[in-house]
């Protein structure tokens, strides 16, 4: 391989059509695999502290394994390790100083190995740069560029689609959502994500694997104790992420049902629904159409409902998996989702299969699924929505929001408030527990990635909050209903 084939980054436009393996470029094969990120530079030259530094470089590693890029090795993050690393990722002025042109950032594979290096570049004289990109649109977006990077890290040359994050002309924040190209790709460069979905009581009690993922897991439950796990996975290995589901009713199993008609892409989500239980998930062709399938009945075989296409406008289509919960006070499902122009959070509502409201967005914007769940709140005296929802920003930060929806089916968004979490981008869940109790799932910032719980207690007009790990890990994200918590990833 050449080197120009070699320093491969944000520069001017590929002649290729799709994705692209960088030849003699194999899986990363170091066990752990050390990706060391210089944040003293960071500091000095985006004015970034270490914890968000560190953050901004977990979560472009994350946006190629929520998409279910998997690796043959455990990887480990490191703020300036004296050992030797298998990535190094530092900051520059300008182009390796040189301030006449304009580039953002640069990876150096060494063919032969799965070392790799990575600088990116604060060209200020050109641009402006963010770990915000949401908030500043046009302004360059630091993690984006490092999502970018990594892809070449990871094996991808550079490609013309345009909403791939392996266009070389991108960067800006539309740079944190992966395509169905970016996804194959880098399946094909590393592998195809195929972790353990376990499920538990909510309450504690012994895991049960019930199949393997790639993507995000979710739970539902209904009164009638019936709950319904749903999940994409892979099970042929050829990259295209068939719906699966299982039901369960105390602590029986029903079989794994794999519908091989119905592509996913990023994970599924799953809810109580109007009548039976509902599904959906974000199509795998990059058209941002939101497919559901409605009105499952709960059976210890493999029932099919409803199948509704919600073909979404350019400027408000899908960007991530949508979220799903059901409001019993107003008999709707509540739909959300990022939206593809401005990354802010969209709601929908429904009372039924093709009759659907615009319920109105929220929140600046974010570029992780939200968890979402209706139900009674005794401090309120009344039915409410909560969502538990990730800042995009280097700081992760946890955030909770309050409001309920009208009778018109609008979302009326009440409050939002901080926590001390701290989640990643991947797509955290949330419960209402006995009315007076949130409780969230989540994958933690560590190099183990375990899952947490993140917990709300409201009464005697206040509200505390505590957490603590669970005993599994969050690969991509985990899910939690009334009866019962699911999670993927190795034990």
């Amino acid at each position: 391989m050449n080197a120009v084939a070699l320093l491969a980054g944000f520069l001017s436009a590929s002649s290729v059509s799709a994705y692209v393996l960088f030849i003699h470029r194999g899986p990363w094969t170091d066990n752990p695999y050390v990706i060391d990120v210089l944040t003293n530079e960071f500091s000095s030259v985006f004015g970034l502290d270490p914890a968000r530094t560190m953050n901004l470089a977990r979560a472009s590693l994350g946006q190629w394994t929520n998409a279910g890029v998997g690796f043959g090795t455990n990887i480990e993050f490191y703020d300036t390790t004296p050992q030797w690393s298998d990535i190094e990722i530092e900051a520059d002025t300008c182009c390796s100083g040189n301030c006449t042109t304009g580039c953002n950032g640069r990876a150096v594979p060494y063919p032969g190995s799965d070392d790799c290096s990575i600088t990116i570049f604060d060209s200020s004289t050109f641009y402006s740069y963010t770990d915000d990109g949401g908030q500043y649109p046009g302004a360059y977006d630091i993690q984006s560029i490092l999502a970018h990077e990594l892809g070449h890290c990871i094996g991808l040359d550079h490609e013309t689609s345009a909403p791939a994050i392996m266009n070389p002309t991108g960067g800006k924040f539309d740079g944190r959502f992966l395509t169905v190209d970016d996804k194959t790709g880098g399946q094909h460069a590393q592998y195809i994500a195929q972790y353990s979905v376990n499920v538990r009581d909510r309450t504690g009690g012994n895991w049960t694997t019930v199949g393997h993922t790639s993507g995000s897991v979710s739970v539902a439950s209904r009164p009638d104790g019936w709950s319904m796990v749903s999940y994409e996975t892979d099970r042929n290995a050829d990259t295209t992420s068939n719906l699966a589901r299982v039901f369960v009713s105390g602590s029986a199993f029903g079989p794994e049902c794999v519908n091989e008609g119905e592509w996913t892409f990023d994970g599924v989500t799953t809810s109580q629904d109007t009548s039976g239980f509902a599904i959906a998930f974000l199509a795998a062709n990059d058209s941002g159409e939101v497919i559901l399938e409605r009105g499952i009945q709960p059976t210890f075989g493999c029932p099919t409902g409803v199948r509704e296409v919600l073909s979404l406008k350019s400027s408000s289509m899908a960007r991530r998996r949508p979220s799903l919960a059901y409001d019993a006070s107003t008999n709707r499902l509540v739909l959300a989702y990022i939206r593809n122009d401005t990354g802010k959070i969209q709601f929908m509502t429904s009372t039924g299969p093709g009759s659907w409201t615009n319920a109105g967005s929220t929140w600046d914007w974010s570029d992780t699924p939200i968890g979402l769940d209706c139900g009674y709140w005794a401090p309120a005296g009344a039915n409410r929505c909560f969502f538990a929802v990730t800042s995009a920003n280097g700081y992760r930060q946890l955030y909770i929001g309050e409001g309920y929806i009208n009778s018109s089916g609008q979302f009326v968004h009440l409050a939002m408030s901080a926590t001390d979490g701290r989640i990643g981008n991947v797509a955290p869940d949330i419960q209402i527990v006995n009315g007076n109790r949130l409780e969230i799932v989540h994958a933690g910032l560590d190099n183990t990635r375990s899952l947490y719980m993140y917990a709300r207690n409201c009464g005697g007009g206040g509200c505390w909050d505590e957490t603590y790990p669970l005993d599994r890990r969050a690969f991509v994200g985990p899910g939690i209903s009334s009866l019962k918590v699911v999670t993927a990833g190795p034990p």
